[in-house]
């Protein structure tokens, strides 16, 4: 059962006062930090909802042939996702445990760290702009997130660095729009920091130095904090229900 302590933690997401304290990236408070929060790059597993089976009048409306013609189930904003339940209990272990779960080696991912200084050094020089480091941003006691980079006092930056043929995808986009659709995992990364940070822009990059054209190097969109509002008031409430869910399985263990 959830206790009064417990639902004035999750009243905290939904405080508009709250700020987050800053955690030297690399540091051992930082590295306890992050146990057992959900974090910005996982955020859109809670985002996404669950599903439920069609009702027989959805059902007798299905196309008679083609897209969705077998389709038995829609999705359903009351339910959690599979995907977001795991999640949960991932974090539920590392609570537990005291302990990170282990990410598999990806050498993409080493490529895509290896390259993030040069990208960083490329994004200032082509838009004037000065960036710096900061550690893990804490929002409450069970979420936050790593910013690449931060830029003066209302600005932010993510920059992804493809390993293979992404970039081509990417230089496709126009607009905030295109990211949710197709990267729908970065776009909420980056509206959490915007959230978590209390910025009002943020920059998102790609960056693959192996374009021999130099202007299909890097993409770059910019997403403000204002324009996407009411995705941004989908985040606590998404987070409250996570953080009810993991103290529940909690308590049901211990």
């Amino acid at each position: 059962m959830i206790t009064q302590d417990d639902l004035n933690l999750l009243d905290e997401f939904l405080d508009e006062s709250y700020k987050p304290k800053h955690t030297d990236q690399g540091s051992e408070e930082w590295e306890k930090m992050r146990i057992g929060r959900f974090t910005s790059s996982e955020i859109h597993k809670l985002i996404e909802c669950g599903k439920r089976p069609m009702t027989p009048a959805e059902l007798a409306a299905r196309p008679k042939t083609g897209k969705g013609s077998k389709t038995t189930q829609v999705p359903d904003p009351s339910q959690m996702s599979k995907t977001g339940l795991t999640y949960i209990r991932q974090k539920v272990w590392e609570t537990l445990t005291g302990r990170a779960k282990s990410s598999a080696y990806a050498y993409p991912l080493v490529y895509g760290k290896e390259t993030e200084p040069e990208a960083v050094e490329h994004f200032e020089k082509i838009t004037g702009l000065t960036t710096y480091s900061v550690g893990f941003q804490p929002w409450t006691d069970h979420a936050g997130g790593s910013p690449d980079r931060l830029i003066g006092d209302d600005e932010g930056l993510e920059i992804k660095c493809p390993f293979s043929d992404e970039q081509i995808d990417y230089l496709l986009m126009t607009d905030r729009f295109d990211l949710k659709n197709n990267y729908p995992e970065y776009y909420w990364q980056v509206a959490s920091l915007l959230l978590f940070t209390g910025r009002k822009r943020w920059h998102f990059c790609t960056y693959d130095p192996r374009m021999t054209d130099e202007k299909l190097k890097m993409t770059h969109l910019i997403i403000s904090a204002e324009e996407i509002e009411e995705d941004l008031q989908l985040i606590p409430i998404a987070l409250s229900g996570a953080v009810e869910e993991k103290l529940k399985l909690i308590k049901a263990i211990s």
